[in-house]
C-alpha cells in the first residue's frame, strides 16, 4: 500500500484508500484516538471521524466509552471490532487429519486429530466430520486445507506422494460437504513455514528456508515476508528427486546417526542455501525434535560452505504446524478479500466476506 492515494484519484479511490489506511492503524489491536489516528494516517481530524463513522456502519470499527481520568472531558477510544468469527485450519495428510480453529484475532486453539484410512475418500470425509462435531461451523467464516504434493494455481493437486489417491483433483472440491464456509488450499509446508513465521520460531523474520525432514522431505521459502510458490506453484517440491533423502526417527535413535544423516545432506541445503540467502533457516517435519542437538555442528558446516551462513534452529512448533499456519492463511485472505473488494472496504461481516470471496 503507497502512503498517499494518487494525486488524480476519484473521490471514490481516495475514500477507500482513507478507509484501508484507518483500517491498518488498527491492525495492532490496541485502542486509538481520533488524534492518534490523524497523526498516524495524515488524515485531517474530521477526515478520521468520517472514516470511522463509515467503517463502524460496516462493523469495522467499534467505539469505546472513555474511562474518567483526572479534569476535563477524556477523548473516546476506537478499537478494531471482533465479530463471532470462526476460522478453521485443517491438515489432510495421507495417515492422519489435524484440525485447529482460530478467532479473526488470530488466536489458534487445537480441535483434535485423528488416522484416516490411506486412500480412503469417504472414509477420510467421515474422519473430518467427526473431528468437526462441537464446532460452531455456521460461524465458520473460511477453512485452509493443507495438503502434501504439487499444487496448481486453481487448487487442483497435481501431484501428491501421500494423497496420490486425489491427483489431479481439487481438494477443497472433494471435501466441500464437509469443509465449512470458503476454502483455501495450502501446501502443507509452506503452511508449516507461515505457521512459523507468525507464532514460532522464524517470528518477525523476513528470509527464512523451512527444511522439513519426514517421508516426504521438502522446503519451503519466505522471501521478504512472503510465501515463495515458484512460476508454477511447486517451489520446494521435491517428491520427484533424492536431493532431501526420506527420514524418520530412527536416523536419530543414537547422536551419531543423527549427526551421520545432517552431514550427509550438508552440501545440497548449503547449495539451496546459497542460491537464496535466508537469514534463517528452520529444521521442522515429524523428525525435527530428535535432530536438534545435532544441529549447532550442522549449522557449522553449512557456515564452512557459505560466505553469509544463516542462524540454524529446529521447529517450535508441533504436529499441527501445517493446520496451524493453514488457518492464518486463511485468516489473513479474510483481510485481504474484505480490503481490496471491487466496491471499496467490505462489511466486516460473514455475509460480506463470503460475497467479496466468490469470483
Amino acid at each position: 500500500m503507497s502512503d498517499h492515494p494518487p494525486a488524480s484519484a476519484d473521490p471514490s479511490s481516495v475514500r477507500q484508500w482513507n478507509e484501508r489506511v484507518v483500517v491498518a492503524t488498527f491492525t495492532d489491536g490496541q485502542p486509538h484516538r481520533v488524534s492518534d489516528t490523524a497523526a498516524a494516517t495524515g488524515l485531517t481530524p474530521a477526515s478520521v471521524r468520517a472514516v470511522l463513522g463509515t467503517l463502524g456502519a460496516k462493523g469495522w470499527i467499534a467505539a469505546r466509552d472513555p474511562a474518567p481520568a483526572g479534569l476535563g472531558r477524556p477523548a473516546r477510544t476506537y478499537q478494531l471490532a471482533t465479530p463471532d468469527a470462526v476460522v478453521l485450519g485443517v491438515d489432510l495428510g495421507g495417515h492422519a487429519v489435524r484440525v485447529v480453529s482460530a478467532d479473526l484475532a488470530g488466536q489458534v486453539q487445537v480441535v483434535g486429530e485423528a488416522a484416516v484410512p490411506p486412500g480412503d475418500v469417504d472414509g477420510t470425509r467421515a474422519v473430518i466430520a467427526e473431528l468437526l462435531v462441537g464446532v460452531p461451523v455456521e460461524r465458520v467464516w473460511t477453512t485452509g486445507l493443507a495438503v502434501s504434493g504439487a499444487l496448481g494455481a486453481d487448487g487442483t493437486l497435481v501431484r501428491s506422494l501421500a494423497l496420490g489417491h486425489l491427483a489431479n483433483s481439487r481438494p477443497a472440491e472433494v471435501f466441500a460437504d464437509v469443509l465449512p464456509g470458503d476454502v483455501l488450499t495450502c501446501h502443507d509446508t509452506r503452511s508449516a513455514l507461515w505457521a512459523e513465521h507468525e507464532s514460532g520460531a522464524a517470528r518477525g523474520v523476513r528470509d527464512v528456508m523451512l527444511v522439513s525432514l519426514g517421508r516426504r522431505p521438502s522446503i519451503a521459502l519466505l522471501l521478504d515476508g512472503q510465501l515463495y510458490v515458484g512460476a508454477h506453484g511447486s517451489a520446494g517440491e521435491l517428491s520427484l528427486n533424492e536431493l532431501l533423502p526420506a527420514t524418520s526417527s530412527d536416523h536419530a535413535a543414537a547422536p551419531e546417526t543423527a549427526r551421520a544423516f545432517l552431514a550427509g545432506i550438508t552440501p545440497q541445503i548449503a547449495y539451496a542455501v546459497g542460491l537464496v540467502d535466508p537469514s534463517l533457516v528452520v529444521v521442522g517435519g515429524a523428525p525435527a525434535s530428535v535432530f536438534a542437538p545435532s544441529l549447532p555442528g550442522f549449522g557449522a558446516a553449512l557456515a564452512s560452505r557459505l560466505q553469509s551462513p544463516p542462524e540454524v534452529v529446529a521447529s517450535a512448533l508441533d504436529q499441527f504446524a501445517a493446520a496451524t499456519g493453514a488457518c492464518l492463511l486463511a485468516r489473513r485472505r479474510v483481510f485481504a478479500v474484505l480490503l481490496h473488494a471491487p466496491d471499496g472496504v467490505a462489511a466486516l461481516t460473514q455475509e460480506g466476506f463470503l460475497a467479496a470471496a466468490r469470483p
